[in-house]
């Protein structure tokens, strides 16, 4: 093959991917209010400097809906998100949603899990917040998501089929690279509690109405988590920077690869799923025309299910949650949650 035509294969190879990862991540982004379910995020491991994907669903789901031949089994992902680096502690999952696909409904059950939530380490008497677990396990590489994903079961009473990680960093790059994104904030943010550096607070403020947003004002008013409707305002708004983004991709010149190679590099360094394109793909088309209201939320907020207190955890007095039952005694909140999705 000539080297012109290697080349047009290279920037369709990328275009193709880039298309299909940002339609992904406004798959992955779960807005409620649009048809579009499921989001923040997503694609394929790839595997730092070799280049090597990896993918570690069992092969039976391969003939299973949505990847495959239709079927009436319902599908279950682990949805997190991550500050990253340049913040206090860039590895605690502050985003833990759990997602239902339902293909005899035609519903989406979206579960919000309490990052709070204090829970046993694996194979130890110790105790930590369920969003620690991913950062305790971060470097063992394969089996990194093992801890939350067994967890995210136990609390649940429910399989986890796949599980996408976002490393928030990747969309201030992303912003910043396309010299800011213009969004539309549907009503004043006055967030006093906003993490600060050397574990402080600040306030982090922003007019309703059309703003221009750089990548660290796009990633504050993705993370601001001061709201009624707590992580899924904070994921609705997350998804509309991702749809402002989605279309700076889709307006960029077809000949511009050198920006195509950025953002492909951008993403593959921060976005962790064992979904592959082809997955991601599939799913799209079977979600995408899902009605806004049959998208059931539920943030697992229930007093008769969770209390709040106080413990020491690594040295310091923490604010956790634990099951009104007792402290790893998910019963009732299984409950809860098979009563929700067998309506």
């Amino acid at each position: 093959m000539y080297p012109a035509k290697k080349t047009r294969w290279r920037v369709a190879i990328i275009i193709a991917a880039l298309i299909l990862t940002f339609a992904a991540i406004v798959l992955f982004s779960l807005i409620p209010v649009l048809k579009m379910a499921l989001a923040p995020h997503i694609f394929e491991i790839i595997n730092g400097n070799n280049g090597q994907s990896r993918a570690s669903f069992a092969s039976e789901e391969l003939n299973s809906w949505p990847f495959g031949k239709k079927s009436s089994a319902p599908a279950n992902f682990l949805l997190l998100g991550a500050p990253g680096e340049g913040n206090d502690a860039p590895d605690l999952t502050d985003t833990i949603l759990l997602a239902r696909l339902d293909p005899v409904k035609n519903k989406i059950y979206l579960f919000s899990l309490p990052r709070d939530l204090l829970v046993k380490l694996p194979d130890s008497e110790k105790y930590t917040k369920l969003n620690a677990l991913y950062a305790f396990n971060k470097k063992n590489t394969g089996r990194e998501f093992d801890a939350l994903i067994q967890k995210a079961r136990d609390i649940t009473g429910l399989e986890i089929n796949h599980y996408v990680f976002v490393d928030l960093q990747t969309v201030k790059q992303l912003v910043d690279i396309f010299g800011g994104v213009n969004v539309m904030v549907a009503k004043d943010i006055t967030d006093t509690s906003f993490p600060g550096p050397n574990h402080s607070f600040q306030t982090f403020e922003m007019k309703a109405g059309w703003r221009y947003l750089d990548g660290e004002t796009a990633l504050k008013y993705m993370r601001s988590r001061h709201s009624s409707a707590g992580d899924f305002d904070r994921v609705a708004r997350q998804q509309e920077v991702l749809q402002a983004l989605k279309q700076k991709v889709l307006s960029l010149h077809f000949w511009d690869i050198a920006k195509f190679t950025e953002i492909y590099s951008t993403l593959s360094a921060h976005i962790k799923s064992d979904l592959t394109l082809w997955q991601i793909k599939d799913l799209w088309r079977a979600v995408k025309d899902i009605p806004g209201e049959n998208v059931v939320k539920s943030e697992l907020n229930d007093p008769n299910l969770i209390i709040s207190g106080q413990m020491e955890l690594g040295g310091e007095t923490a604010s956790i949650l634990q099951p009104k039952d007792g402290v790893e005694n998910y019963e009732s909140i299984k409950k809860y949650i098979a009563d929700i999705i067998n309506q």
